[in-house]
Formats: structure tokens, C-alpha cells, sequence
């Protein structure tokens, strides 16, 4: 599995080295591991050393070196955690962030990314920050006792792929109708998978599992910092009920586990984890039953306010950002991992699969499955107006 999460932006406009360079070491000296390496300690691991910005920055002579940038693992006991492919062609610029999960979780690695970008205009930057209090607020016990209640979900089907087994990953992508909420497209994509799987006879049961994230910053506090501060919850769904029951009942079984602290549960008691020795640390690591049990991973991205307008007005029109993607890792047992980056003018759609499992037609297929379920659900709802 390679735990790597990416941001691909597209800028038209002219960027200077030097331009970039000050952009990554403005990233390090705010958030040194960054740039830093891992190093093995008596018990546990630490970033350490000093941050080498020419180590953090590749060139690419178009945009073929994309998908193998993508797929190169990243080593950060030889190398720095966060890393920068520049492309540039005339006026066209693709900056292709990617990091190692172990330094930062998905919603820390974009808010890096947006800072990036501000960073190339000049504009003010942004906080949030890291939750430790709110670990403290639940007892072991309870978290034990959570964590048991967790375990013994009701079982829920696996995607249907070719073969599970490592391999390279790819994206596809779509977009989505603006105010389908994050649950009508968590839904879609259960839907989508119990649909895949009854074309491919493989449908065992209709109960789809999709593991969320849950955030355990606090914005109140101020700060960025890096580490894991998600906590996963999963979250369970008969596909064969209609979309929007479905994800009524998604928000249910989601605000249900909040009050109840189970989001709290597993970073609680996996802490300690982080001061054994790395062999061991490692082989608890990369077992399964603490790795994930559910059918797919599913992320939603929520942008109050777009950095597309902002460089381009800071920037003078200079630059003007046109696209962007993201890719996130994907669990062997998984197959694909769907995460949609809401906009406040639109909304895109990330199926991650990995090659092995699912072709690119195949993972084009769920995607499209996924969005004719939302667009059913709008269909539907202007014939009733009617």
C-alpha cells in the first residue's frame, strides 16, 4: 500500500524558480519535519536533521512523468516527506505536491497546499490546528469499550476487483452537482459499489462499509501542525435503500458516534504505539485489523472560500489556477477510495484505484455509476417540481 497523498495544480502564467524555491522554504520553516528526515530512536521515531529544499524539489519535461511521480514511493528515512514535481510548458505550470501520510493526514496536506499557493501571491496565511486536548477528554476505558463496539459491526461486502495485490494507482474523475452534500455523494458511491458488484456477480450481501475521517483539530485553537490528527470512524449502509435514505442515515450513525467519543477511541489507544521500537511498530502497523475493515474509504473536502479567485487577484491576473486534482492511499484490501474536493462554484469527484484491482475503463464504470446516482436523485426531484 502506498500511503501517499497528492495535489496536482494547473496555473497558466509565467513562475520563476527562484518563485518556488522561496515557496518550499517558506513551508519548512513553518513546518520543519516537512523537509526533514526520519530517524530511528531507542523507542520510536523522530523528524529530524537539517531541511534541504533542492531534495524537496523535481523537474519535469512534461506531463508523462505525472503518473510515475505519482507512484514513485517516497522514503522519508533517505528523503524529505514532502516533495514538489514543477512542470512548466510556456505558460502552462503543473506544481504536483505529494507526501507521506506519516508526516501529515489528507485535510493537513491540502491546507499545506492552499498555503503554498498563497504563498506564491504573497497572501495571508491560515491556522488550524492539532486536537490533543480532545484526546484527553476520553478515558481508556471508555476508548476500549468503544473500540470493542467497533470490532463488532455487522460484516459488509468487498469491492469486486481483478486481483488484491500491490501495484501502481490512477485517477479518474468527474464532476458533481454543486449542492449534493457530502452524504448524498458517500451514498452514490455505496451505490455504485453494490451496482459494480451485482454486474460482476459478486454481490454478497448489500451492505457497503465506508471508513470517514474524522478531524480531531480544533480550528478555536490556532495552528497548523503536522502528524495524523484524523481518526477514522466506519460507517455502515444497505445500498439497495434510496440515496437520500441512505445518507439520512449515514449523518445518523456519524453524529451518533461523535457524542459517543468513538472517533476517540483508536488514536487513544494506538499513542503509545509510537514509542516502540520501529520493527515492532512496524508489523503493528501494517496489520489488517488495524488498518481498516471497510469496503471503501470515502473523503469530503469542504472549501469555504476559493484560493482560485485569490491568485488571481493578488497575482495581478498574472496567475490563474484551472485545475487541480487529488489522490489519496488506498487500502489493499480496498481496491479504490473515492474523495470529492467541494468548491464553492463546484464540486469534483476522486475514485484512487489501483491498477491491479481495477482497470481504468473499470474504475470510468464506477464512476459513472456514482454519478448517475446523483443525477437520478436530481432528475427525480425536477419531475416532482413539474
Amino acid at each position: 500500500m502506498l500511503m501517499q497523498l497528492g495535489v496536482e495544480v494547473e496555473l497558466k502564467g509565467r513562475l520563476a524558480r527562484s518563485g518556488v524555491e522561496r515557496m518550499l522554504e517558506h513551508i519548512v520553516r513553518r513546518w520543519p519535519p516537512l523537509g526533514q528526515r526520519l530517524r530511528q530512536e531507542l523507542f520510536g521515531l523522530s523528524w529530524a536533521g537539517e531541511c534541504r529544499t533542492n531534495d524537496m524539489l523535481a523537474l519535469a519535461d512534461g506531463r508523462e512523468s505525472l503518473a510515475e511521480w505519482r507512484n514513485r514511493p517516497i522514503d522519508p528515512f533517505v528523503e524529505p516527506p514532502f516533495q514538489l514535481l514543477w512542470m512548466a510548458e510556456g505558460d502552462t505550470n503543473v506544481l504536483a505536491f505529494r507526501a507521506h501520510h506519516a508526516v501529515v493526514d489528507g485535510e493537513g496536506f491540502f491546507a499545506v497546499c492552499v498555503e503554498a499557493m498563497r504563498t506564491l501571491v504573497s497572501l495571508e496565511t491560515t491556522d488550524f490546528t492539532d486536537g490533543q486536548a480532545t484526546l484527553r477528554e476520553l478515558s481508556l476505558g471508555k476508548a476500549f469499550r468503544n473500540l470493542q463496539e467497533l470490532r463488532r459491526s455487522q460484516p459488509s461486502a468487498r469491492l469486486a476487483m481483478r486481483d488484491c495485490s500491490p501495484g501502481e494507482t490512477s485517477i479518474v474523475e468527474r464532476d458533481v452537482p454543486r449542492d449534493a452534500s457530502g452524504w448524498l455523494c458517500a451514498s452514490a458511491w455505496m451505490r455504485a459499489i453494490h451496482a459494480w458488484n451485482e454486474s460482476r456477480g459478486a454481490a454478497s450481501t448489500s451492505v457497503i462499509s465506508i471508513e470517514v475521517p474524522v478531524s480531531l483539530r480544533r480550528r478555536r485553537d490556532g495552528g497548523i501542525r503536522t502528524g495524523n490528527w484524523i481518526s477514522p470512524l466506519t460507517l455502515y449502509g444497505d445500498a439497495t435503500h434510496p440515496l437520500e435514505a441512505l445518507a439520512a442515515d449515514l449523518k445518523q450513525q456519524m453524529s451518533r458516534a461523535m457524542r459517543q467519543r468513538m472517533h476517540l477511541a483508536l488514536p487513544l489507544l494506538s499513542s503509545p504505539a509510537k514509542s516502540l521500537p520501529w520493527p515492532v511498530f512496524r508489523k503493528l502497523a501494517t496489520n489488517p485489523e488495524l488498518t481498516g475493515v471497510a469496503t471503501s474509504h470515502f473523503a469530503w473536502f469542504e472549501q469555504s472560500r476559493t484560493i482560485h479567485d485569490d491568485v488571481f487577484r493578488h497575482s495581478g491576473g498574472a496567475l490563474q489556477i484551472v485545475d487541480q486534482r487529488i489522490y489519496t492511499p488506498v487500502c489493499l484490501h480496498m481496491g479504490a477510495a473515492m474523495s470529492v474536493l467541494a468548491w464553492p462554484e463546484r464540486a469534483q469527484m476522486f475514485i484512487t484505484h489501483r491498477l491491479t484491482a481495477l482497470s481504468t475503463d473499470d474504475a470510468n464504470v464506477l464512476a459513472d455509476l456514482a454519478v448517475r446516482e446523483l443525477g437520478q436523485r436530481y432528475l427525480s426531484r425536477q419531475q416532482v417540481a413539474v
